[in-house]
C-alpha cells in the first residue's frame, strides 16, 4: 500500500457511471463496495424482469456518493492496491466474464414470451434453464457453436426443456413427450406413446378451458384444452432417432411438434430447473 494523493473527481464520477460499486474501491472504502455490489447484482435483476430503468437510478447515486467521500477524504490515508485504475477495470472485466461464462455454459434466465405453456407457465415468468450437459450453446437468445451430441440421460419424458425448433432462430420452451424412436399419437382420448395412453384427470372447468392433470415419465403436470374446440383428427408421429418431439400444455393453442415437427438433439439449449413467478 502506498500513500498517495487523494482520488479524482473526475474519474471517480467516470467510475461510478460505468463501473459503479467499483467507484468504492477506487476512493478506498470496501466496506462500501460489497453491499454496493450486492444492491447492483439485485437492480439489474429487477430492472431485466421488470424494465423499470432502476440501474440509471442506480448509476447516478454511486458517483454522487463517491464525490461526497472525496469531497473529505483524508489524503494521509494509504491508498491500498485495488484503488488504482487499472485494476479496477481488471476486476470488473473480471467479474463480466464470469458472469457470461456462467450464462453461455451453466445456468441463464428466459423470459416466457406466450401462452403456450398455460397453465404451467405464463407470460412473463421467468425460467432458469441448466445449460451445462447440452449440445446447444446460446447467450441472450442467440445461439454460439456447440457439440455433436447430447447428454442423452439428460432428456426425459414430461420434462421442460428450452430449445431452438427446425428452421427457427427463436428459443421456445416446451414440455418433452416422445424420445428417439418413440411413436406418439395425438387422439380424443388424448396423447398416446408407444401404444399407452398418457394418464390424464379432470382438475377443473371454466367458461373457456377444461384443466387435466397429465403424467408423463416420472413427471405430473397440468394441461388445458379450449373447452368448446372441434375435435381434430388423429395425427400420428414417429420420432426419428437423434430427435425429440414437445408439446405445449396448452394444447389448442400451441405452436410445437405438431406443426414444425421433432427437434434435432444439437438444438436443445438446456432444461427448465426453476421459475421465478410473473
Amino acid at each position: 500500500m502506498t500513500t498517495a494523493s487523494p482520488p479524482k473527481i473526475w474519474i471517480a464520477v467516470l467510475l461510478g457511471i460505468f463501473l459503479q460499486p467499483f467507484v468504492f474501491l477506487y476512493v478506498n472504502r470496501p466496506r462500501l463496495f460489497w453491499p454496493y455490489l450486492l444492491v447492483g447484482l439485485v437492480v439489474a435483476a429487477v430492472d431485466w424482469y421488470l424494465v423499470l430503468g432502476i440501474h440509471l437510478l442506480f448509476s447516478v447515486i454511486c458517483p454522487l456518493h463517491a464525490c461526497w467521500i472525496i469531497r473529505r477524504y483524508d489524503p494521509s490515508q494509504p491508498r491500498r492496491w485495488y484503488s488504482r485504475v487499472w485494476v479496477l477495470i481488471g476486476l470488473y472485466l473480471g467479474l463480466m466474464l464470469s458472469v457470461l461464462l456462467v450464462r453461455t455454459f451453466l445456468y441463464e434466465p428466459y423470459a416466457v414470451p406466450s401462452a403456450s405453456m398455460h397453465p404451467t407457465l405464463v407470460e412473463g415468468d421467468v425460467v432458469i434453464v441448466q445449460k451445462w450437459g447440452f449440445a446447444q450453446s446460446a447467450l441472450f437468445g442467440y445461439a454460439l457453436p456447440g457439440e455433436e451430441t447430447v447428454a442423452p440421460e439428460r432428456m426425459q419424458r414430461g420434462k421442460v426443456y428450452v430449445f431452438y425448433p427446425p428452421d427457427h432462430d427463436v428459443l421456445y420452451v416446451k414440455r418433452l413427450m416422445a424420445l428417439p424412436g418413440d411413436v406418439i399419437a395425438l387422439t380424443e382420448q388424448g396423447v398416446v406413446v408407444n401404444g399407452k395412453t398418457l394418464s390424464s384427470d379432470l382438475v377443473s372447468e371454466t367458461d373457456g378451458f377444461n384443466r387435466f392433470a397429465e403424467s408423463a415419465g416420472s413427471e405430473q403436470y397440468q394441461i388445458q384444452y379450449l373447452k368448446d374446440a372441434p375435435p381434430g383428427a388423429i395425427r400420428t408421429f414417429r420420432v426419428p432417432e437423434g430427435h425429440y418431439f414437445f408439446l405445449g400444455d396448452n394444447r389448442d393453442n400451441s405452436d410445437d411438434s405438431r406443426h414444425w415437427g421433432s427437434v434435432l438433439a444439437q438444438r436443445v439449449v438446456g432444461e427448465v430447473v426453476g421459475v421465478v413467478p410473473k
